[in-house]
């Protein structure tokens, strides 16, 4: 499998666009140059343009003929699929789909000869060629997601230095390394596995063993890619909470049954599946590379539930899928304002209690049904966590809470201090709202009280709990806005 020194891409191969129909002949093949960046995404520059010009002809009443190019559509501009290949250095085909492309410069184009074509590309496949986005289908896939292994928790790896007089040999080390049992679980049709690998590392002049695990997802007799994705995206954001630091997916393979690879003499090998490997942006990557260790983990593997905690956890996911990733992507870009982090995790936070509890409502002061305010849906989620988060923020729920809509009152409608100052809230407010939208999906997906008490026991959370009893003593009575 690719590992994340093979995340670029730049080659140079002839693309041409899918056939529509199996009658169709193959389309024109125009030679350019491929790039993939992770942070970029994909970049082709063509010698040529994948559809041929239209060539018009205006008649004139002088009898004369004006030729002049046919302006594309704006769909005409948009590639969902363009197919690619090139030649190894061992003499193979290799084939590539491209996926989600723009043409940049379609709509520029002007005279009557052909000129180079610079496109846009979302996502990339090598490997097959597929004439559908929605045709893409395996009926497995491997993920390597960043600080996976440390989440795990389970190092199977013992190093032993033995002392100066041991033995003729004088001091040694020995490195002693077991394969863990893959860890399963069932989630909407789909087998979740966490595979141990132990890869040798080092050259001539050094030797030894790490130890990765990955997630590996099968669903019989085939299942989508966006099946796929969506739950390696759901069980990032879950290793991301979990690290306090992004777990970006750092290489991702497809395989299919159909799909072998073969010996030396040319037959496939049944036993022995190869790769369509497959890129993607993923909307946000870390900046942040460095290591994880076990004491850095909010909690782990173990912590959480084991393998009946992914389950849950990925049908919570599911159920609020849209908040979870508004909510994730605050976490996953340093590039983000903090003002957007707290606008859109308060966002999340109504949203969840309105998908929790459909339909609640609450009596006015005239003993009619209302709907529920901002602030009884953010009362209603720390209701809802309980002792873990009243005790992160140390003051009564209904004062936080209204703190909470202060501060979303005065982004959204540009209120003072913001108009003025251009600042609202702070670190420590954005970072109580996405502790309480975490905790409310741990209580969704039925995590055990070890997630929370390893949660409270971080030093991190020990810091916001310091920070907010400063806060606490420092700041004098403040005048509060009219409530929703």
């Amino acid at each position: 499998m690719d590992g994340p020194e093979s995340n670029a891409i730049d080659l140079l191969a002839h693309w041409w666009l899918p056939v529509e129909r199996e009658s169709e002949q193959p389309g024109r093949r125009v030679p350019g140059r491929f790039v993939w960046e992770p942070d970029e995404g994909g970049d082709l520059q063509l010698m040529g343009e994948l559809r041929e010009p239209k060539i018009l002809e205006n008649h004139l009443e002088s009898g004369g003929v004006q030729r002049y190019r046919a302006r594309p559509s704006e769909l005409e501009r948009r590639y969902p699929v363009i197919h690619g290949s090139r030649t190894t250095q061992g003499g193979h085909e290799e084939a590539y789909t491209l996926l989600h492309s723009l043409s940049l410069n379609a709509v520029g184009f002007h005279g009557l000869d052909e000129l180079p074509e610079h496109i846009t590309v979302g996502a990339v496949l090598r490997g097959a060629w597929y004439s559908d986005p929605s045709e893409i289908e395996a009926d497995r896939a491997i993920f390597d997601l960043q600080h996976l292994a440390t989440w795990v928790d389970q190092d199977s790896i013992k190093t032993e230095f033995l002392p100066l007089n041991d033995g003729p040999n004088g001091a040694h080390l020995t490195i002693e390394a077991h394969t863990r049992p893959a860890i399963s679980t069932t989630y909407d049709g789909a087998e979740v596995k966490l595979v141990q690998r132990l890869p040798h590392t080092g050259s001539d002049h050094s030797s030894g063993v790490a130890q990765e695990w990955q997630l590996v997802i099968e669903i019989k007799p085939m299942g989508e890619l966006d099946r796929y994705t969506d739950i390696a995206t759901d069980m990032r954001a879950l290793v991301t909470i979990a690290a306090g630091k992004t777990s970006d997916i750092t290489a991702a393979v497809l395989q299919h049954p159909k799909l072998h690879k073969y010996r030396l003499d040319g037959t496939p090998a049944p036993g022995f599946r190869d790769d369509i490997t497959y890129w993607n942006r993923w909307a946000h990557r870390g900046k942040d590379s460095s290591i994880v260790r076990s004491h850095d983990l909010y909690f782990n593997f173990e912590q959480f539930g084991g393998a009946d905690g992914i389950r849950c956890w990925l049908e919570t996911a599911s159920t609020y899928r849209t908040e979870l990733r508004r909510v994730m992507a605050t976490r996953y870009t340093d590039c983000m304002y903090l003002e957007d982090r707290i606008m859109n995790t308060c966002a999340a936070l109504e949203r969840f209690d309105k998908v929790r509890r459909p339909g609640e409502t609450k009596l006015s002061s005239k003993n009619e049904q209302v709907k529920l305010s901002f602030v009884d849906h953010v009362q209603a989620c720390v209701g809802y966590v309980g002792k873990p988060f009243e005790d992160l923020i140390g003051e009564p729920t209904s004062d936080w809470a209204k703190r909470v809509r202060v501060a979303r009152n005065q982004l959204a409608h540009h209120d003072d201090p913001f108009r003025t100052t251009g600042q609202v809230g702070e670190y420590l407010l954005a970072e109580q709202v996405f502790w309480l939208f975490a905790m409310c999906m741990f209580r969704a997906s039925g995590a055990p009280e070890s997630t929370f008490e390893a949660v409270m026991e971080h030093q991190q959370i020990r810091w916001l709990q310091s920070e907010a009893a400063k806060r606490r003593a420092e700041e004098t009575p403040h005048e509060e806005t009219a409530d929703e």
